[in-house]
């Protein structure tokens, strides 16, 4: 099999993915517990964790602390950022630990168009497999003007994004960002 067709297939499975997640939303018409239970059918066959047991673990994480919330090393699925994304409570978050996760460019994507996210000042994404096209997003997202620090070591980057991020970037706030 080619890279194009490993591209092309990979690209099918993540248009599948948005179309899976736009329909449970759709059918739900918005109630939590209903988009939990409609995930957890849909992924259930493919033995993936529930998006229920994800949802009590957020919780309990933020009501140890509703600023902060580390969920490093979970191994968090783009399907599972676009649940986070929409979160309740997320609104709250300052300090968003998502290292060493499976995040990628759709992961990225849904948690930066989220509005919810907007009081992040300390956002770590090392180690998640973002790539140049992840950049580009960040890039153009509005959605994190009170971002400080942010970390994206241990992706699919060159050093030359840390200059491009500063100067197209919409971080006013930002001093500290490592990408290399």
């Amino acid at each position: 099999m080619s890279l194009d067709e490993l591209n092309q297939d990979e690209i099918n499975q993540n248009t599948k993915n948005k179309e899976m997640l736009l329909e449970i939303f759709f059918n739900t018409k918005g109630s939590i517990d209903d988009i939990n239970a409609a995930i957890d059918k849909k992924l259930f066959g493919k033995k993936i964790r529930s998006i229920t047991l994800f949802e009590k673990y957020i919780r309990a994480r933020l009501t140890f602390n509703f600023k902060v919330l580390n969920l490093s090393g979970q191994e968090i699925t783009p399907v599972e950022a676009a649940y986070l994304s929409q979160y309740p409570g997320l609104e709250n978050v300052e300090k968003l630990d998502l290292r060493k996760n499976r995040l990628a460019d759709e992961g990225l994507e849904v948690l930066i168009n989220s509005e919810k996210i907007r009081n992040i000042k300390d956002l770590d994404l090392r180690n998640n497999q973002i790539t140049r096209q992840g950049m580009i997003l960040l890039s153009k997202t509005k959605n994190l003007l009170n971002l400080e620090r942010l970390d994206l070591r241990v992706n699919k980057l060159g050093k030359k994004w840390e200059e491009k991020l500063k100067e197209k970037g919409q971080f006013p706030k930002l001093y500290h960002l490592r990408i290399a």
